[in-house]
Formats: C-alpha cells, sequence, structure tokens
C-alpha cells in the first residue's frame, strides 16, 4: 500500500470514528433509568405547528397534525440501548382500555427494511412512522434519540423529554389520564356535565 494509500485510509476512519463518537451523544447514556413522564401545566404548553404526513411500517401513509386528540410520540430506533423494552412497554400502555383515546406513535429515522423486519418480529402493533425526510422533524425536533413528546388535545405540547420513559410509573399514568379528561372536559364530555353519578 502507497503512502498516500495510508493516508487516505486513515482520514477516513478518523472521520468515520468523529461521526459514530458524536452520534454517542445524541443516545441515552448507560446508567440513566427511565422517568416518568412529566406533564406540563396547561399554561406553559407552547403550540406545535404540526400536519406531516408520514409512511407506516408495514405499508401505508398516516397523517398527525395537531387538535386531533391527545398524541403521544415517541422517537425511537431499533438500535438503541432497551430498545425491546421501550417499544414492548409502549405498546402495552397503548393497549390498556383506559387509554384507548390515546393516539400512540412512534417514530424512526432508519430504513425501512430493518424496521419492518423489527416490527414483525417483536409483533409490535403500535403505529410505527418513518420521517426520512424530517418532515416531522421540522415540526417537532428530535435532539437525542430515544425523545417523547406529548401534545394535548389543543395541539400544545404537554411533554418534551429525552432519555427512556418508565410507561408503568404513576406518575406516567397520572398524567396521560389528566392530559385525556383534559381532553373530555374540553369536548362537554365531563361527568357533570353528562349528568353521571
Amino acid at each position: 500500500m502507497s503512502h498516500r494509500g495510508a493516508i487516505v485510509i486513515i482520514a477516513v476512519a478518523a472521520i468515520g470514528f468523529s461521526v459514530w463518537h458524536a452520534q454517542l451523544f445524541t443516545v441515552s447514556r448507560p446508567g440513566e433509568a427511565p422517568l416518568p413522564l412529566a406533564v406540563r401545566a396547561a399554561g406553559e404548553r407552547a403550540p406545535a405547528e404540526l400536519d406531516a404526513v408520514l409512511p407506516a411500517v408495514p405499508v401505508g401513509m398516516r397523517r398527525l397534525r395537531r387538535g386531533d386528540g391527545v398524541l403521544l410520540l415517541h422517537y425511537w430506533a431499533p438500535w438503541e440501548r432497551h430498545s425491546t423494552i421501550q417499544a414492548v412497554l409502549l405498546d402495552s400502555l397503548s393497549r390498556l382500555e383506559e387509554m384507548g383515546a390515546l393516539r400512540v406513535v412512534v417514530v424512526c429515522f432508519d430504513p425501512f427494511p430493518s424496521v419492518a423486519r423489527y416490527v414483525a418480529r417483536h409483533r409490535l402493533s403500535l403505529c410505527v412512522l418513518l420521517d426520512h425526510r424530517h418532515a416531522l422533524h421540522r415540526a417537532l425536533p428530535c435532539p437525542s434519540v430515544p425523545y417523547t413528546y406529548v401534545l394535548d388535545r389543543a395541539g400544545r405540547i404537554a411533554v418534551a423529554q429525552p432519555g427512556e420513559v418508565d410507561w408503568f410509573a404513576s406518575g406516567t399514568l397520572a398524567g396521560l389520564r389528566r392530559l385525556l379528561h383534559e381532553a373530555r372536559d374540553s369536548k362537554g364530555d365531563s361527568p357533570a356535565r353528562r349528568g353521571a353519578t
């Protein structure tokens, strides 16, 4: 190998290492425990300008826009630490009867084949979307993986939280219940208005 060839290989390796090293900082660091979702007070929520159509796995398209009910959006990757645990627990959460009105979507930037294989292998029923063109990322940035947003019924950001989530923590469940109750109350469907006992 020539001297010039060796320099080129070393340069490419150095660039690759730099990119890889930089990428490490976008992933939850080892030792960070999953946290409950922290729901903001209504007065602290900023509106999200969300209206995007994304391809779904395994097939189809899905439109996400503000004001279509309470939306939980989880940026996720099959290769992240504890990816399976996070996906399976979120899948289980979405199946709870009391969370029936909660729209849950998982968003990936990875290639379709690898995501489709992962979803099929783990039999996930979650709505998994691909944001290869960053249409969603422009409205709701993903500064790290994983990252979770929850929008209230009015399309305001009630949660913007990095890291793994403790999906069944009492704080998470209580916060989501509160947002779902807000949505029902805003539609005139509160127990008092229904005349429920």
